[in-house]
C-alpha cells in the first residue's frame, strides 16, 4: 500500500469540501453576518465553526483513534455564537456532509481529538486569515498530519488564490497538497491536472521578493523594513493574509516569508504553520525560526521552542538569517 494513501485522500477531500463550505457562506451570508469576537478580538464567522466541524468529522470517520489540535472549541461556539448562527452552522455542515447533523454533533466534532495523547495528530485551521475572508482577500483552510511531531501530510485550500501566476486576474481557487519526501503539488479547486510546486531559483538576496502578513498585529512591519534595508532590497514587502503566503513562496511567486512574532515571549500556534511550512519544504524551500532552528511541532499547541518564522527558497536563506541578526 502506498505510504499514507488513505490519509492523503482524506486530507484532500476534507480541504476541498471545507473550501466549498466557506465559499458558500461568503456567497450566502457575508453581508448579513453579525460580528462575533473571540479572545484577541479576531472575527469569527459561521464558516470558521462549520469548516472545522466538517473537517474533523471527515477525519474522525476514517481515523477515529487519532488526535487533533484545532483553532476553535465547542465552549466558544456555545458562548460566542448566537442561536441563529449555530443553526446556520448546522445547515452548512449538514449540506456538505449530505446528511443531517445536530447541534451536539457539531459540538462533538469541534472538540474531536482535543487533548488526546497519541503519536498521530491532525492540525486544523478552519479559516486561516479570517479578516481576509471578511474583506474578500486571501484566506486558507489549513490541515496537516503530524506523526510524532513531524508533519507528514499537508493541505492548503485557498479559494481566492490565482491558479496561474501569469494570470493574476484569471481563475481563482487552488488546492495545494504535500506528502513527506514525495513533493508538493498545486491544482485548481474546481479540478483538473495537478502540477508540481517548485520554489524560485533566485540567489541574489537583494532581489528577493518578501512576503509578510497584512495585519500589523500579526507581525512587526518595521522589522521587515529594517531587514530590507540591511539586504539592500529595493522593493516593498508584499502583504498577503493567511498561509497563502506559503503557497506563493512554494510556487516561485516570491522568495521570502518573514514573520517576526508580535510581543516578547509570543509563541506561534502550530496550526498557523504546520501545513504551509511542510509545503514549502517539499517544494525545495527552507523553513526555520529567526534563529535558524527548525520548527518544533512536538510541544503542543504552540511553537514554544521557536522565535518567529523565516521561510525562503533556500538559496537566500543563510543571507537572510545573517540579515535578521543584524536587524534584531
Amino acid at each position: 500500500m502506498e505510504f499514507l494513501s488513505k490519509e492523503y485522500a482524506t486530507i484532500r477531500e476534507a480541504a476541498r469540501r471545507a473550501a466549498s463550505l466557506c465559499m458558500a457562506v461568503r456567497r450566502d451570508m457575508l453581508d448579513k453576518l453579525d460580528s462575533m469576537e473571540k479572545t484577541g478580538r479576531e472575527p469569527v464567522t459561521v464558516a470558521d465553526y462549520g469548516s472545522q466541524a466538517l473537517v474533523l468529522q471527515i477525519i474522525s470517520e476514517s481515523f477515529p483513534g487519532d488526535g487533533a489540535v484545532a483553532e476553535e472549541h465547542a465552549a466558544d461556539f456555545d458562548t460566542l455564537a448566537t442561536n441563529v448562527q449555530r443553526q446556520h452552522v448546522i445547515r452548512y455542515v449538514s449540506g456538505s456532509l449530505g446528511y443531517q447533523v445536530t447541534l451536539e454533533d457539531v459540538r462533538r466534532c469541534l472538540d474531536w481529538g482535543h487533548r488526546k495523547k497519541t503519536e498521530r495528530i491532525w492540525t486544523v485551521d478552519p479559516i486561516d486569515g479570517t479578516k481576509g475572508f471578511l474583506r474578500g482577500d486571501q484566506f486558507a483552510i489549513a490541515i496537516a498530519l503530524l506523526i510524532e511531531g513531524l508533519p507528514v501530510l499537508a493541505a492548503l485550500a485557498c479559494p481566492l488564490f490565482p491558479v496561474d501566476p501569469a494570470r493574476p486576474d484569471g481563475e481563482k481557487g487552488v488546492l495545494v497538497l504535500a506528502k513527506r519526501k514525495h513533493g508538493a503539488t498545486i491544482e485548481a479547486l474546481t479540478g483538473g491536472p495537478a502540477r508540481p510546486l517548485r520554489v524560485s531559483s533566485l540567489s541574489d538576496v537583494a532581489q528577493a521578493r518578501l512576503l509578510e502578513s497584512v495585519e500589523s498585529g500579526h507581525t512587526d512591519h518595521t522589522f521587515s523594513a529594517r531587514l530590507l534595508s540591511v539586504i539592500g532590497g529595493g522593493g516593498q514587502p508584499v502583504r498577503i493574509d493567511s498561509q497563502a503566503k506559503y503557497v506563493a513562496l512554494a510556487d516561485g511567486r516570491a522568495e521570502v516569508y518573514l514573520r517576526q512574532s508580535p510581543g516578547a515571549g509570543y509563541a506561534e500556534k502550530i496550526w498557523d504553520h504546520a501545513a504551509g511550512a511542510m509545503i514549502v519544504d517539499e517544494a525545495g524551500g527552507r523553513v526555520t525560526d529567526l534563529d535558524g532552528h527548525l520548527l518544533d511541532f512536538s510541544r503542543g499547541e504552540r511553537l514554544s521552542a521557536n522565535r518567529g518564522i523565516l521561510a525562503t527558497n533556500s538559496a537566500v536563506h543563510d543571507a537572510l538569517l545573517d540579515a535578521v541578526q543584524k536587524s534584531s
